[in-house]
């Protein structure tokens, strides 16, 4: 029932697919290195790469953008030595995405000197270039970044040549959100499902550290479990604003994020997809930024925080009776609260590690359980229980009575 998010910006790495736009080898995309350049117009250039039995020309190096440079080889001081595969489209697409050491990886000609420098150790996988072979994105070695997934940003359109009658780029550069009609930047479909509209993506493809340790993980220890919205817009998106608990902003997340997970039973369904939930732009707790309307293109919550009011000596809080589950209310009483509102322990709110507990009562003599907050209503079965090994504020709830589990939050399932 822990209600302090922190979600933030979860950026992929990459921004095109080589299905973006439905673009081939004879568009009119320009990409980084210019205009693509036909098959008749390479045979005039000077070649390289011979003897790595590659297909390359040599362009000007002024034609060659810095963040490329340190990738290529050079035919001279004036010239770099490009593969084919990127002349002919300017470089406008990105290579092709492969598996590489069980990892994210791409198609790189051998023309590439890192490339043809780990030779015998990479296999083509499903590349299509004669003269590929599939670059891991992190090096089984050292488990350090390659750059060579560096390309997949890298090689994208930059402009249209003249007289062109095809967008430079599907997705419109002047605005945040992934256009709805582009093809998906990488299709969730083609990826192992790790939940209801979530697949399984390459830790290597998130570029924020920080940002990825706030996902879930897959049985594949090097793939994150990231929400579908995110892997089909490249992180580009503007959540769904909706209704969360006690009336307050919120937007629509999934909910195999996590920190909205651990709150799932708390959060309202409102007008989310059934795959989320619409977790508040604030903590209801203490009134803090919880990251949920910060997302991506998000341009922030347009409401004021709304509070629970606090109950049972500032140890607990005030939450709308329909925000928590039913199972939970028998156990939860009003205090202080106004209307029906039921005064929950911050505790539960927080999801505070419970610790286990031992005690002694005159009922049930000793037994070992959890240390529940005295905010609780025991009802009844409170005068069997001790404090024991708790401290000041909180009972040991027994964890099974009479050989059946009591259900106690903390306990072992």
């Amino acid at each position: 029932m822990r209600l302090a998010f922190a979600l933030c910006t979860i950026v992929l790495v990459v921004s095109c697919t080589a299905s973006e736009g439905d673009q081939s080898k004879g568009n009119t995309c320009n990409g980084p290195l210019g205009p693509p350049i036909p098959a008749t117009e390479l045979d005039a250039m000077t070649p390289c790469c011979q003897a790595e039995q590659g297909h390359a020309h040599c362009l000007a190096m002024t034609n060659v953008p810095a963040e490329i440079q340190p990738l290529v080889a050079q035919c001279d001081a004036a010239n770099a030595c490009i593969p084919d595969s990127f002349l002919e489209t300017g470089a406008s697409q990105p290579p092709q995405q492969c598996t590489a050491f069980g990892g994210a990886g791409v198609c790189l000609s051998k023309c590439i000197p890192q490339v043809a420098q780990n030779e015998g150790l990479l296999r083509p996988d499903v590349c299509q270039g004669a003269d590929e072979l599939c670059v891991p994105c992190i090096s089984p070695l050292d488990n350090m970044p390659t750059h060579a997934c560096d390309l997949l940003t890298l090689a994208t359109c930059v402009g249209a040549t003249p007289g062109g009658t095809q967008p430079a780029t599907c997705d419109d550069p002047n605005t945040c959100n992934y256009e709805a009609n582009c093809p998906p930047v990488i299709d969730p479909a083609s990826l192992d499902s790790c939940g209801a509209d979530a697949h399984c993506l390459d830790a290597a493809l998130i570029s924020d550290q920080a940002e990825a340790a706030k996902l879930g993980k897959c049985t594949n220890p090097a793939k994150l479990c990231v929400p579908d919205v995110f892997i089909r817009t490249g992180g580009k998106f503007t959540p769904a604003t909706c209704t969360s608990v006690a009336g307050a902003e919120g937007r629509c997340l999934s909910a195999v994020l996590p920190d909205v997970a651990k709150q799932a039973a708390l959060l309202p369904q409102d007008i989310c997809a059934a795959t989320e939930k619409c977790t508040p732009c604030y903590n209801p707790i203490d009134g803090t930024s919880t990251g949920a309307c910060s997302l991506s293109c998000d341009a922030g919550p347009t409401k004021p925080p709304v509070t629970f009011a606090a109950c049972c000596s500032a140890r607990a809080h005030c939450v709308p009776t329909d925000a928590v589950p039913q199972a939970e209310q028998s156990n939860l009483g009003n205090d202080s609260c106004a209307n029906t509102d039921l005064c929950v322990p911050d505790q539960l709110l927080l999801g505070q590690t419970i610790p286990t507990c031992t005690a002694n009562s005159f009922i049930l003599g000793d037994y070992t359980g959890v240390c529940l907050s005295d905010c609780l209503d025991f009802g009844i079965q409170g005068i069997a229980l001790a404090r024991g090994s708790c401290s000041n504020n909180f009972t040991c709830a027994p964890c099974t009575q009479n050989g059946q589990p009591t259900g106690a939050p903390g306990c072992p399932p």
